[in-house]
This record gives structure tokens, C-alpha cells and sequence, in this order.
């Protein structure tokens, strides 16, 4: 009986000690897991940033001319420059338009008037 007892005691003994362990290792694993997640949500945030600055650069540089003109005055400027005989690329260049553009309001002029 005295065998069991103490044997009993021992063996709580052990599983005393094995369970500061224990908890050291779980306790690792938490400040791992925490450390891990501080990193990763650092990594968000400058993802995010640099998202937000590459979104500021993509919007600034596509961002059209504002165009203050009236097409007529479209219409008109591309006309003096043609009457200057300048191409349509130069127009287009002058312009800040794509030759595409400066070809249909010549040709606008071309079918209101009937000049070129």
C-alpha cells in the first residue's frame, strides 16, 4: 500500500514538472503565432500602401487633359492649324489629341463646310 502511495505521489510529481513544460512550449507557440501575425498584418500595410501610391500614379497618369474647349473650338483650332499646313500628327501633337481624333474633326469641318 505504501508502494502505491508513493509511487502515486511520484508519478504527480513528474507530470507537475511535465506540465511547466508543457506550458513553456504552448506559451512559445502563442508568441509565435502573435509574432507572426504582427508581421503579416505589418506586410498588409505596406501592400497597402504601395497600392495606394501605384493607384495615385496610375490615376494621375491616365488621367485625360482636361479638355476647356467646346468642340467647335476644337473644330476650329484644328482647322488654323491645317490652313498652316501641318500634319495630322503635329496637329494632333499641338492639340495634346490622337491623330484619330484630329481626323474626325477635320472631317466634321470638312462635311459642315465643305472646304477641305
Amino acid at each position: 500500500m505504501e508502494w502505491i502511495i508513493l509511487s502515486s505521489i511520484l508519478l504527480s510529481v513528474c507530470l507537475f514538472g511535465l506540465s511547466f513544460l508543457a506550458g513553456d512550449k504552448q506559451k512559445e507557440r502563442n508568441d509565435e503565432v502573435e509574432q507572426m501575425s504582427l508581421q503579416v498584418m505589418g506586410d498588409i500595410y505596406q501592400v497597402k500602401q504601395r497600392l495606394r501610391i501605384l493607384e495615385e500614379e496610375l490615376l494621375s497618369a491616365s488621367a485625360p487633359s482636361v479638355r476647356r474647349h467646346s468642340k467647335e473650338e476644337l473644330v476650329s483650332e484644328a482647322y488654323q492649324l491645317y490652313q498652316q499646313n501641318m500634319s495630322i500628327e503635329d496637329i494632333a501633337a499641338a492639340m495634346e489629341l490622337k491623330p484619330d481624333e484630329v481626323q474626325q474633326l477635320l472631317s466634321g469641318m470638312r462635311d459642315e463646310e465643305g472646304r477641305l
